[in-house]
């Protein structure tokens, strides 16, 4: 008589810190990321075994840093695929650099419409260094993303035991292994040796570009942070130059200076899609009539980083300015 089989499990490598290594084991900042393969972070783990039968596959190994559209395209393009082929697979998990990580996450989310867990694992300690966090997160991720309660869930990233929302997870801090937050609703839950802890609060994860095409050439997107006494030359040069996509860093509650305003309100050709995000690291932007007149859209508790990916989508999407004011109101 066998025992109960073990949940099938799909492992993406895309790089980042958790791959990577440094000449010293007490060096934690002077590394190369991106230099061990997925297939090698888990001979180390043998632990996994009793977890799930895991099946490796390498996307990319690179510094997140240096992730493009390309790299974005074959994830979507695999992750759809797997999902589609094969039923029986429980979830997915994919390492990856925690310095876009966030970005990436909700990438997913908006794209990928699928009930088993994908999640995000990264590390803020290379694999080389004492007390490396790389191992635990991962073997955690694991534990999640084979967990019936995650299911349904939405895209999540697990880093130092919290299991966070795409849509609500940042990294705030450069350094440390608690180094992600989901600073206006908090985690959904944590995860340790007794199991996965998920809240019993349902959180929206809509997919509002299920099935959308990714492109080769992806359109033309510039973030500009606000600040004292901003460049009057920035935005009538990006405008141009044709950007087809503007997100506005505002200060405060997202607010932009004389100096923006007016560079707008002087443009005479069409205008881009454009969102106001802020700077704070958390609160709403809301509508505001002098900022609407010159066709800026508040992208509510986004942050500026995932204003423009959701932005990036909606223009690939074909979305005008009034499709795209409406997405911000369910995402």
């Amino acid at each position: 008589m066998t025992g109960p089989s073990i949940p099938r499990l799909l492992l993406l490598g895309t790089g980042g810190t958790i791959a990577g290594t440094a000449p010293e084991s007490t060096q934690l900042n002077r590394y190369a990321a991106g230099v061990i393969g997925a297939e090698a972070l888990l001979t180390t783990l043998p632990q996994l075994n009793r977890l799930a039968e895991i099946q490796v596959e390498q996307i990319t190994n690179v510094d997140s840093a240096d992730l493009g559209f390309n790299h974005w395209r074959d994830l979507v393009s695999r992750l759809r695929q797997i999902l589609a082929e094969d039923p029986g697979l429980v979830g997915v998990v994919i390492t990856h650099g925690t310095n876009t990580l966030e970005e990436t996450a909700w990438l997913l989310q908006l794209l990928i419409d699928d009930p088993r867990p994908v999640v995000l694992v990264g590390a803020m300690r290379p694999a080389s260094a004492l007390s490396a966090d790389g191992p635990l997160n991962l073997y955690q991720a694991v534990q999640v993303a084979c967990s019936a309660d995650a299911r349904g869930r939405g895209v999540m990233v697990v880093m130092d035991g919290q299991i966070h929302s795409a849509r609500d997870v940042a990294k705030r801090a450069t350094q440390g292994v608690g180094a992600f937050h989901s600073a206006a609703r908090g985690p959904l839950g944590w995860v340790d040796d007794f199991g996965v802890h998920l809240s019993g609060v349902e959180r929206s994860a809509s997919v509002p570009f299920a099935g959308l095409s990714l492109p080769t050439i992806w359109p033309q997107v510039v973030i500009l942070h606000g600040c004292v006494q901003p460049s009057a030359a920035l935005i009538p040069a990006l405008l141009s130059a044709g950007v087809e996509g503007l997100v506005f860093t505002g200060t405060g509650a997202g607010q932009l200076s004389a100096v923006e305003r007016n560079a707008l309100a002087q443009w005479q050709g069409p205008r881009p899609l454009m969102l106001r995000a802020n700077r704070c690291g958390m609160g709403p932007v809301h509508r505001c009539e002098d900022h609407a007149r010159l066709g800026l859209l508040p992208a509510g508790d986004l942050s500026p980083q995932k204003a423009r990916v959701l932005l990036l989508l909606a223009l690939i999407n074909g979305d005008d300015r009034n499709t795209l004011a409406s997405r911000l109101m369910v995402v």
